[in-house]
């Protein structure tokens, strides 16, 4: 028994290929469709692609029996993959190759102008093999979408070639000395060469999202007790224990149970240097092991990993529809319609002007074949394509395609500081130790570290983690304590086996001790004022010294800056910490305007302000609390490893929390909203021109259909141009 597809991972939501598109007028009519069904709320269907994405309660069934009745080929991604071994090759290209075999001697018999007995019946017999094989599907199509009162590319292409061919056949049964049995071959040649082409760029185009589903392995090594053995990475679930060893990626989400190693993981945060992964870290699915073993105990897997939840995010940008787009779909409604009432008027045109018979026929049909909307359906969707999984190769992962086109218009930008251009944690800055402690910074930083040791405070955990990165000897305790919010007592037992009293903590804590606080104290003034967070230092009832912390500097947000401000934008920070911490982060960033102590709906505020003064704000932050200004901004920035919150509300996420990547984010945004200009205006441009010159008769059908193959691969290969950004200049110049 088949078993039943399991169901789609997003509630609400169906996802599916559709096969037998091949212009825009097929995607809009699917829609159309789709959309009249009972229980859709919105759909979407992407020709790039060749994906339909439909919103709402409707049943799986009934939207691919729909897709279906519309004239196209539903494929269900739920349903079980056939093997790779027994997928097909490109059926487009063994039409184009029959096409050309026997178009070849036909183009050379009716050329060469050769009179010989038999020589029209050869041309009819090769002229329809060209129909019957490789041109039968333009037929096929165009005879289903008839029978529902559409009509689309194939439509154009099979009343072309038809009348061609009709004519042809009606002159040779007369005696008229030409027929034109060879246009019926070259253009269905000269279409099948465009379509080859255009499906090869766009299998490039989809490149970034096929390198992001290769980075798991087919197999694995599973762990059961002490025994290994390899088993298919399908058969991988939550819980289950794999072993992963140098030079191979590792397989799901997880935890280290055992070993350590130096893990790659440039693939999926764009991190360009390996990080020590050890017992109890968490690990990504995709990274890739240089040394050493690690068993990993499965969490996440397939589309609940960190590559699934990117390849999803990829896949639903790459579906979404630009506004810039809104113009080219009006159109490409009622295109076809358009061109058959303008081919009709060609023809009803020269044969009011005294044309004869080819006169009125050819101009027509160049009419119907130049005409093709492929180059105006590929126009903004391959863009986008290419767009955002150019994106995601750069870590930039792309939810809400419209904010690709208001980044052109971005003149200030509104940053978060903790986490987003601090990295949310303390670390030890200024060791002040009191000059008649008789201890130097080092000793100070051992003494504080001995208290910190069991400390789960991130102020705790800093210090001491600054002291072991110093080589410091840390000396073991005794007793210890920690009064929430206040620091830690711990009991430090020296040479002579006498317990002191060790402190490390608010001035309170101190005071509480009997430790006197004055020289601290002051101390402390001007660091506190910097936002800094100074803890003092004491041993029985003698102050020893103070260190500060402070949040630190992401290490790419000085030059994220300066590139930024090199756009012409404008850096705000917006924080809801002290005038004094977001003083000193935006004097070091040299950020002239702070906006200090601002709650969430204060931020929304200053967002909504700078709005109304006609600027076009981003909006970069990583938590809960900057999801009001995320939502109100006109481009939304996400720092990947923040709240899922922030993730959500936003229109694009850094992957790895690279700060750096803002200003690849906003230019990827300006340079994919040039190149579908381009592309839309290359369409446009090209059918108002090509039209009325097929119309005036200047153009044979053979030449009109060479053409218009060349628009479609020429938008294809414009698009294909971003996969080129960041490592050259052209795409970004205008």
């Amino acid at each position: 028994m088949t078993p039943e597809p399991a169901s789609d991972p997003i509630p609400g939501r169906a996802n599916f290929g559709v096969q037998g598109m091949t212009c825009a007028s097929c995607s809009q009519r699917l829609e159309k469709v789709l959309s009249r069904q009972p229980g859709v709320d919105s759909v979407q269907v992407n020709l790039a692609t060749e994906r339909a994405t439909v919103i709402g309660t409707a049943s799986w069934q009934r939207l691919l029996e729909a897709t279906e009745r519309a004239g196209f080929t539903p494929v269900d991604p739920r349903a079980p993959a056939a093997p790779a071994s027994s997928a097909p090759k490109s059926t487009m290209q063994r039409r184009l190759v029959l096409s050309a075999v026997l178009t070849l001697p036909l183009a050379a018999v009716a050329m060469s102008h050769l009179h010989f007995p038999g020589n029209h019946e050869l041309q009819l017999l090769l002229s329809s093999a060209v129909l019957l094989t490789a041109g039968r599907d333009f037929f096929v199509v165009a005879a289903r979408l008839a029978r529902h009162g559409a009509a689309n590319m194939d439509t154009l292409i099979a009343l072309g070639t038809g009348a061609a061919w009709s004519y042809s056949l009606y002159a040779m049964l007369t005696g008229a000395p030409h027929v034109y049995f060879e246009v019926v071959g070259v253009v269905v040649t000269l279409i099948l060469l465009g379509k080859t082409l255009e499906e090869r760029a766009r299998a490039r185009a989809g490149d970034a999202l096929r390198a992001l589903a290769r980075l798991m392995p087919e197999t694995v090594h599973l762990l059961e007790g002490q025994e290994e053995r390899e088993v298919p990475f399908s058969a991988v679930g939550p819980g289950d224990r794999l072993v992963v060893r140098p030079g191979e990626r590792i397989p799901a989400d997880g935890l280290v149970v055992d070993g350590a190693s130096s893990v790659d993981e440039s693939a999926v945060t764009g991190e360009s240097l390996p990080v020590l992964r050890e017992l109890g870290a968490k690990v990504l699915g995709g990274t890739l092991l240089h040394e050493g073993r690690l068993v990993v105990e499965v969490r996440q897997i397939g589309a609940d990993s960190a590559v699934g939840r990117i390849v999803r995010l990829v896949e639903e940008a790459q579906g979404s529809r630009a506004p810039v787009q809104r113009l080219a779909d009006r159109v490409s409604a009622v295109f076809v319609p358009i061109v058959l009432g303008i081919a009709a008027l060609t023809a009803l045109g020269h044969a009011l002007a005294g044309a004869d018979a080819p006169g009125i026929l050819l101009p027509a049909v160049a009419v119907l074949v130049i005409a093709c909307p492929c180059a105006l359906g590929l126009a903004t969707p391959t863009a986008i394509l290419v767009g955002t999984g150019r994106a995601a190769e750069l870590g930039v992962l792309v939810r809400d395609v419209a904010s690709l086109e208001r980044a052109r218009t971005v003149d200030v930008l509104v940053l978060d500081k903790t986490g987003t251009l601090t990295l949310g944690r303390p670390s030890v800055g200024a060791l002040l130790p009191l000059p008649d402690s008789g201890l130097d910074p080092d000793g100070l930083l051992a003494l504080a570290a001995a208290a910190e040791r069991w400390s789960e405070h991130p102020v705790g955990q800093a210090i001491l983690q600054e002291a072991q990165r110093r080589g410091l000897p840390i000396a073991t305790i005794g007793r210890f304590t920690a009064p929430i919010g206040r620091g830690v007592v711990a009991a430090l037992r020296g040479e002579d086996g006498v317990e002191r009293r060790l402190c490390v903590g608010s001035s309170t804590l101190l005071a509480e001790h009997g430790v006197p606080t004055e020289a601290l104290d002051a101390l402390a003034l001007e660091l506190e004022a910097e936002g800094n967070t100074v803890v003092r230092v004491a041993l029985d009832a003698q102050p020893l010294g103070l260190i500060a912390l402070a949040d630190t500097i992401r290490p790419g947000a000085p030059g994220a800056l300066r590139e930024i401000r090199a756009m012409g934008i404008e850096p705000v920070l917006a924080t809801g910490d002290q005038q004094g911490a977001a003083d000193s982060v935006a004097k070091a960033l040299g950020i002239e305007q702070v906006k200090a102590q601002v709650s969430p709906q204060g931020k929304a505020d200053l967002v909504a302000r700078l709005q109304g003064q006609g600027r076009t704000v981003a909006m970069v932050g990583d938590g809960v609390n900057d999801a009001p200004a995320l939502a109100l901004a006109d481009v939304s920035i996400a720092i990947g490893g923040g709240t899922d919150v922030a993730s959500e509300t936003a229109a694009m996420t850094l992957v790895g929390g690279d700060i750096a990547r803002v200003a690849t984010a906003l230019k990827l945004g300006q340079a994919t909203l040039r190149i579908i200009r381009q592309n839309l205006f290359w369409a446009f441009a090209f059918n108002a021109v090509a039209i009325p010159v097929a119309a005036m008769g200047w153009l044979s059908p053979m030449i009109a259909s060479g053409a218009m193959a060349f628009s479609s691969v020429f938008v294809v290969s414009n698009a294909l141009r971003l996969k080129r950004f960041g490592r050259e200049k052209t795409v970004s110049a205008e």
